[in-house]
């Protein structure tokens, strides 16, 4: 197992200024954002087969991989079928980038149409997902849901894969191998979840580890309650509530040695280069105890 990172947190970075930083730091990966915020790479241009070798002379010139593309905020439920059929055209294009690339993993989100229920949503996943499904299997690339609930950006974002009850049902539903899971323990600390036993349950659907702390404000909790979703906040690793001895230990048990990918999101160090630069480094140091 080693650690990499994803991007988002310098999305400013061109490709060479991330891989070259990544490098110089010792980190053995690169999880890059599949959306439009990332200026600096066109995944339809890539998904065409133009460009590509820029992204694969990054990958040898430093010696570090891209581990992964991820872009969550795609309305493969919604009900607008418009809005559905941009969707499954986006996630398309993601997938042949990825094959392009020979990058394995493609992370993001299920959506929701928030004016159903959960079983309702789950009936529509299981009517939309088996033909994005077969078109993964079809480039040989793993669709993998990450599993933040993002409540807090409700409607225009939405995810249903976020425990593993929800995974179970998800993955009885349209049983392809070529859906995975991009686990994130700090979306399930918050929610109460065991994040090592889920690893050991989820074993043969892990493709990926993310690896974001999450930090539990009780005086928020106790004024505010839980609706609020303002009672915890993302931290870097180590700086948090989640275990990450059990979380890795879990990890190693499985067999997983693919690449632990830093997200980091944590208010303290953000702002500046400098601050997310040692946000990250910090971060490192701490993963590095366990591996």
């Amino acid at each position: 197992m080693k650690i990499g990172f994803y991007n988002t947190c310098v999305l400013h970075w061109d490709i060479d200024r991330t891989f070259s930083w990544a490098k110089e730091h010792g980190f053995a990966g690169v999880e890059l954002h599949g959306g439009p915020r990332f200026e600096h790479v066109d995944w339809r241009e890539i998904a065409a087969g133009r460009g590509v070798i820029d992204l694969l002379n990054a990958q040898e010139k430093y010696g570090v991989q891209i581990t992964g593309l991820m872009f969550g905020a795609l309305p493969f439920l919604s009900p607008d079928p418009e809005l559905r059929k941009r969707a499954a055209l986006g996630i398309d294009t993601l997938l042949r980038a990825a094959a392009r690339l020979e990058v394995k993993v493609v992370s993001t989100f299920t959506g929701r149409d928030p004016g159903k229920s959960i079983e309702e949503n789950l009936d529509l996943f299981a009517e939309v997902f088996p033909a994005i499904a077969a078109k993964a299997e079809e480039y040989g690339v793993t669709l993998a849901f990450e599993n933040c609930p993002m409540y807090e950006f409700w409607p225009p974002v939405y995810n249903i894969a976020v425990s593993p009850f929800m995974w179970k049902e998800l993955f009885s539903r349209v049983p392809s191998t070529a859906l995975g899971l991009n686990i994130d323990p700090s979306h399930l600390v918050w929610q109460g979840i065991d994040c090592a036993q889920a690893v050991l349950d989820f074993r043969d659907r892990i493709v990926l580890a993310q690896a974001k702390d999450t930090e539990v404000l009780p005086n928020v909790l106790r004024t505010e309650g839980m609706m609020t979703c303002r009672w915890w906040r993302h931290r870097i690793p180590g700086q948090g509530d989640v275990d990450w001895n059990e979380f890795i230990t879990a990890l190693h048990e499985i067999g997983y040695n693919g690449v632990l990918s830093i997200e980091h999101e944590d208010p303290i160090w953000s702002g500046t280069d400098e601050k997310v630069e040692k946000g990250l480094l910090l971060a490192k140091r701490h993963l590095e105890n366990y591996l």
